[in-house]
C-alpha cells in the first residue's frame, strides 16, 4: 500500500475524548503513537495497544495538535474517512470482472485486491499485491484468518493464470505468513486443462501439508480450508483466452472424485472438513449434494458457494416440521430463483406445500445478462427477474399469483432494494402490478418478508 499522508476525520463522538483534546471533523490524523495512520484498520490496531494513546493531528487551518489521551485501549471517539480500496494488478484469465457485459455502474469494474477486505469480509485476495512490507504488517496486526486465492501451487501453472511471471510464486508469502501465526481460508478457480489433473493434486498436497494441524484456537498458523470452485465463464469473453468451460461430464468426475478425497482428508483431521467443493460441482448435473457433515461446523467459505444449498436444505426440513410453517398455507407465492438452485428448491417447495397446503411454485430463471453458463441465483440481474416473472404472468391461469419472490443474493443494495443493473425492487414491483418480495435466506425469513409485504399493502 502507498504511504498514508494523513487519514482525514469525518466524525468526532460528542463528549469523547478526542472532543475533549479539540478534535473536530474536518481535521487529519496523521499520526497515533508516532506511527503515520495508514487506514481505519491500522488505527484500530494503533489504539489498542497502550492505555495511554498519543495522538498528532493536523487542525483545518493548518496547526498541529499533540495531545496523549488516557483510553485504556478503547477507541479515541471518532470516525476516519472510507478507505481507498486497493485494485488487483493482475490479469487473471478467468476474471469474473474482465468478463462483464458493458453498461453496469463502474463500481462492478473494480477488481479488489485488498488484505482489509479480506480479513474483514472474507474477499479472497491473490496477495499478488502484497511485498515484504504489507506481509508484516498483517502479521504484526494480526490480520487472521484471511482469505487467499491459491489457484495453483507450481509457479509456472499460477503465473499463466494470473497472467503474469512475477506472481508465480505463493507458498512463499503462505510460508512467510503462517510463520507469523496467521490462519489462512485459501480457494482454487479450476481451468479444465489448466491446473487440473497434476497441477491440482501438487497444490492439494502442498495446501495439505500446510494444514492447521492444532486447535483453530491456538495461535500457530496454517491452512484453515482449500476450497475449488469451477470456473465462471459469460459471454462476454470477446479478446480473452480460450477456456474451456465446465461439462456437465467434467462436473459429474470431479465431484465424485474429490468428494471422496475430501472425506478422507476429514477423517484424518477427525472429522472436521478442510477440502471443500463448491455446491456447483454437484448442480451442475443435478446430484444430491453431501449431508452436513461434509461441511465446517462454521460453514466456512459459505459466501464462496460452499454448502448454500445444503444449509438451505436442513433449515427447509425443520422448518417444515415447526408449526411457523402454517404461515404459509393458502398462500400462492411465485418464486424466481437461478438455473442451478431451482431443482433443489423446487423438492423443498413441493413438501412443503404437501404438508401446509401453500400453493407456491419455482421459476428457473436464465441468465440473460451474462449468458447461459451463469447459472446462480445471485448473478441475476432485475431486467432477467421481470422477464420471467412477466412471462410467467401471461401463461399464469386466473392469475392466481399473490406476489413474486425473488433471490436476496440478487440485490446488491439492500436498503434501497437495487439490483446489479440499478432496477429496483419497487420499479419491478410497479411493472408487475403485484408485490416484490425478497426471499431471505430461507423459509423462516421469506414468511416474515411476505408478512412486513402484507403490512404495508
Amino acid at each position: 500500500m502507498a504511504k498514508s499522508i494523513g487519514i482525514k476525520i469525518v466524525t468526532v463522538t460528542q463528549g469523547g475524548l478526542a472532543e475533549s483534546a479539540n478534535v473536530s471533523a474536518g481535521d487529519t490524523l496523521l499520526e497515533v503513537n508516532g506511527e503515520t495512520v495508514l487506514d481505519s484498520l491500522n488505527y484500530q490496531f494503533l489504539v489498542s495497544q497502550r492505555d495511554s494513546t498519543k495522538i498528532l493531528v493536523k487542525k483545518s487551518d493548518g496547526s498541529l495538535v499533540k495531545k496523549v489521551l488516557k483510553n485504556d485501549g478503547n477507541a479515541l471517539g471518532l470516525e476516519l474517512a472510507q478507505d481507498k480500496i486497493e485494485v488487483c494488478r493482475s490479469n487473471c484469465t478467468f476474471c469474473f470482472v474482465r468478463q462483464m457485459p458493458p453498461g453496469f455502474r463502474k463500481s462492478l469494474y473494480v477488481k479488489d485486491e485488498d488484505i482489509r477486505l479480506s480479513f474483514l469480509y472474507g474477499n479472497f485476495t491473490t496477495l499478488s499485491n502484497s511485498g515484504p512490507r504489507e506481509l508484516d504488517r498483517i502479521i504484526r496486526e494480526g490480520l487472521s484468518p484471511i482469505h487467499v486465492s491459491v489457484h495453483a501451487t507450481d509457479p509456472s501453472v499460477r503465473a499463466r493464470l494470473l497472467g503474469s511471471p512475477r506472481h508465480g510464486d505463493i507458498l512463499g508469502k503462505i510460508d512467510r505468513l503462517i510463520d507469523g501465526g496467521i490462519k489462512i481460508h485459501t480457494q482454487a478457480v479450476i481451468v479444465p486443462g489448466c491446473n487440473d489433473g497434476d497441477a491440482w493434486r501438487r497444490t492439494v498436497q502442498d495446501l495439505w501439508e500446510r494444514r492447521v494441524r492444532f486447535e483453530p484456537k491456538s495461535n500457530k498458523g496454517g491452512i484453515l480450508t482449500l476450497s475449488c470452485i469451477p470456473v465462471g465463464l459469460t459471454d462476454h469473453r470477446q479478446g480473452l483466452p480460450y477456456i474451456q468451460e465446465i461439462s456437465p461430464s467434467y462436473a459429474m468426475d470431479w465431484a465424485c472424485s474429490w468428494k471422496a478425497v475430501a472425506q478422507r482428508y476429514a477423517r484424518e483431521r477427525g472429522g472436521c472438513p478442510w477440502l471443500l467443493l463448491a455446491d456447483e460441482w454437484f448442480a451442475k448435473v443435478g446430484m444430491a449434494l453431501p449431508g452436513r457433515r461434509f461441511y465446517p461446523s462454521d460453514w466456512a467459505q459459505i459466501e464462496n458457494g460452499i454448502g448454500l444449498i445444503r444449509r438451505f436444505q436442513d433449515h427447509s426440513s425443520r422448518f417444515i416440521k415447526s408449526n411457523r410453517a402454517n404461515g404459509f398455507s393458502g398462500l400462492r407465492l411465485a418464486l424466481l430463483t437461478g438455473m442451478s438452485f431451482a431443482p433443489y428448491l423446487s423438492r423443498m417447495i413441493e413438501n412443503l406445500n404437501s404438508n401446509v397446503g401453500s400453493m407456491l411454485r419455482v421459476i428457473s430463471v436464465p441468465n440473460g445478462a451474462f449468458g447461459a453458463q451463469v447459472t446462480v441465483a445471485g448473478l441475476l440481474c432485475g431486467q432477467d427477474l421481470l422477464r420471467a416473472a412477466e412471462k410467467d404472468r401471461l401463461c399464469e391461469v386466473g392469475n392466481e399469483t399473490n406476489a413474486y419472490v425473488v433471490p436476496s443474493a440478487s440485490i446488491r443494495d439492500v436498503d434501497g432494494g437495487q439490483f446489479l443493473d440499478d432496477m429496483t425492487v419497487t420499479e419491478m414491483q410497479s411493472k408487475l402490478g403485484l408485490p416484490v418480495i425478497p426471499g431471505g435466506n430461507n423459509l423462516s425469513e421469506l414468511l416474515s418478508n411476505v408478512r412486513a409485504s402484507a403490512r404495508r399493502l
